[in-house]
């Protein structure tokens, strides 16, 4: 199930508040392509600067529109593991496929107190954890023997991994490693990864799809050669904070309004002059984007 393309999908916003309309109009339109399944609150939708009733009522437009088609893993991210727990007891009467959990923020634990923070969220609900290793935004990686310990929960199935120097070890696990790190897509899969939760497949989510299908098939440099190909917009894509040139992009598009919420600013002219040319030449090679 935790494997191939995730979206971790943005969240609209107009005149400052969550789009609902916009947000439940672009997952239909990615229930068309080639993603497997939705992060929802994730870093890409902007979770952190969410209040209670903004996350709730994302999730609850998302399950509207997704209903069990596809599986939605809501984000569960902060600094206090027992807020974290509440929020997953909030959450678990959802028909969701899970949560995808980073170390707690800023409070840069050790490996006994990571591995504690996971197993209290293990412990509080039955539905999958995907471990979410991303030290430049908590402060702390989680080591790879702290995830063979945690993969002892039974409900620990996935990890999402955004430093390529780990994805190997992660991958000698009985884990499903996700790459979360959009420009090491192919080094993951090289690794031994089986997919990806990657930003950029709001614009490349049959490209990721295409290329994952062509490294299975045992053709890995073709697959890195279409990959490089892509690693252009991808890079510019994540050329200001995420998820501001994401945005834009779809802007551009017509499917959302590129506003951000704050301090997040939104792309600047000169970027999206950037986008629109990069958008302009994708159409002209391939007629339509993702």
């Amino acid at each position: 199930m935790y494997s191939a393309i995730w979206l971790p999908i943005v969240t609209p916003f107009r005149n400052g508040r969550v789009d609902v309309n916009a947000l439940q109009h672009l997952a239909d339109h990615y229930l068309t392509t080639e993603v497997s399944g939705f992060i929802a609150l994730g870093t890409t939708g902007e979770a952190a600067l969410l209040d209670h009733h903004e996350r709730t009522t994302v999730l609850q437009a998302l399950l509207e529109v997704v209903g069990t088609r596809l599986p939605v893993v809501v984000g569960v991210g902060g600094m206090n593991t027992g807020e974290m727990v509440r929020d997953v007891q909030q959450f678990d009467h959802r028909d969701i496929g899970g949560y995808l959990v980073p170390a707690p923020a800023y409070i840069c634990p050790d490996q006994r107190g990571i591995q504690w923070h996971f197993e209290e969220i293990a412990r509080a609900t039955d539905r999958p954890i995907v471990l979410y290793d991303v030290p430049h935004r908590s402060g702390v990686a989680i080591a790879p023997d702290t995830a063979k310990r945690l993969v002892e929960c039974s409900n620990i199935v996935a990890i999402k991994a955004c430093v390529p120097q780990t994805f190997k070890a992660f991958s000698a696990l009985p884990i499903s490693v996700l790459c979360g790190t959009d420009e090491a897509f192919v080094d993951c899969l090289e690794a031994g990864g089986v997919g990806g939760i990657l930003a950029s497949a709001h614009l490349f989510a049959d490209d990721f799809a295409e290329i994952q299908a062509i490294f299975s098939e045992g053709r890995t440099a073709d697959a890195r050669a279409r990959f490089e190909t892509l690693l252009p917009a991808i890079r510019l894509l994540f050329s200001a904070p995420n998820p501001s040139a994401v945005k834009a992009a779809l802007s551009i598009s017509g499917h959302i309004d590129g506003e951000t919420r704050m301090p997040i600013a939104a792309a600047s002219d000169a970027l999206m002059e950037r986008l629109r040319v990069m958008l302009a030449s994708r159409v002209a090679e391939h007629g339509s984007l993702a």
